[in-house]
């Protein structure tokens, strides 16, 4: 999920503890998380770009100038403006009351943000013994291992901090993982995240449980192992608690590989466009402009075949 994590997962320093964030953010250090939330919005923009993109997610928007000699705000030297946007929603899972973009002599300079989105961007230990840091390196350091990884942005995707690095050992560790492409047996789609949580928790490195506004659940499996290497496996439930699909995170430098193992599981895609390859009746589908395996129960088939030969799955 994704995340998500995904992946797809995004971290910011110095995250309130009161519900409330104040975003101090520039194009260096923080591109990415402003890109994931706020539709590629970027410091310095102008007051109508940002409003232009922020009318896609919002149910309203409206702009602020101050007056000449009311202007207060310290980076503001000769306007200040502010955009106020309500009820924003991005992706399935950012959900913000309110944001308020202020803009100083014409630029973006300044982004608070309030709402349940807060608590789903990251946590400074979203993940139990796990602490995130924003930056060009993305790093994350696992304390009761002493361990510290620099990742890049697929690495992100791929949580490839959770990876228990064999080379991290002492002597010349060689493992070979799963080489399969078969879905793990473990996951039983219309079974209850209660009935599936405790065969996990041998098999995974990491667990997560996230509860998203509409009532779904996710269970992000860290360390599955899938097609040939330890995996983010995302498991979604419905709203009736049933487990409905998986997204099982990669990457794109190992496309044809994964393409080679489906096939040897699944036998040649049913069918092909620039977006998706799809086997096994519709319930495992290559996708290419995300990297990612996607696998449905029998009852999501038929969605996913409307998405695909028409606008495509958002995820």
């Amino acid at each position: 999920m994704k995340d998500k994590k995904e992946n797809h997962h995004f971290f910011l320093r110095g995250l309130a503890a009161i519900g409330v964030i104040v975003l101090f953010l520039s194009p260096l250090d923080c591109l990415g998380q402003m890109d994931e939330l706020f539709g590629g919005v970027k410091m310095s923009d102008n007051l109508e770009t940002v409003k232009e993109e922020m009318e896609k997610h919002c149910v309203s928007v409206e702009g602020i100038s101050i007056d000449t000699e009311e202007i207060s705000f310290p980076l503001a030297q000769f306007t200040e403006q502010h955009l106020i946007c309500s009820d924003c929603k991005r992706y399935d899972y950012y959900f913000f009351d309110k944001i308020v973009f202020t803009f100083s002599d014409g630029q973006l300079s300044f982004i608070s943000a309030k709402g349940d989105g807060v608590s789903k961007i990251s946590d400074i230990e979203y993940y139990e013994g796990y602490k995130f840091y924003t930056g060009k390196d993305n790093m994350v350091i696992h304390e009761k291992e002493n361990e510290a990884f620099f990742l890049t942005k697929e690495g992100l995707h791929t949580n490839l901090f959770a990876w228990k690095n064999p080379y991290l050992s002492t002597g010349k560790v060689v493992t070979k993982y799963t080489a399969s492409a078969v879905v793990p047996k473990v996951f039983k789609f219309g079974e209850a995240i209660q009935e599936l949580k405790p065969r996990l928790r041998g098999m995974t490195t990491l667990l997560d449980e996230r509860e998203f506004p509409n009532g779904e659940i996710q269970l992000n499996c860290f360390g599955m192992e899938y097609a040939g290497f330890p995996r983010k496996i995302e498991a979604k439930f419905n709203t009736e608690g049933k487990l409905s699909l998986l997204w099982i995170l990669t990457a794109k430098q190992e496309e044809s590989r994964l393409r080679k193992a489906l096939i040897k599981a699944y036998g040649n895609p049913i069918f092909v466009n620039k977006t998706w390859e799809v086997f096994h009746d519709w319930q495992v589908s290559l996708r290419k402009d995300k990297p990612e395996v996607l696998v449905l129960s029998k009852e999501g088939v038929e969605k996913h075949k409307i998405q695909v030969m028409g606008i495509g799955e958002n995820h």
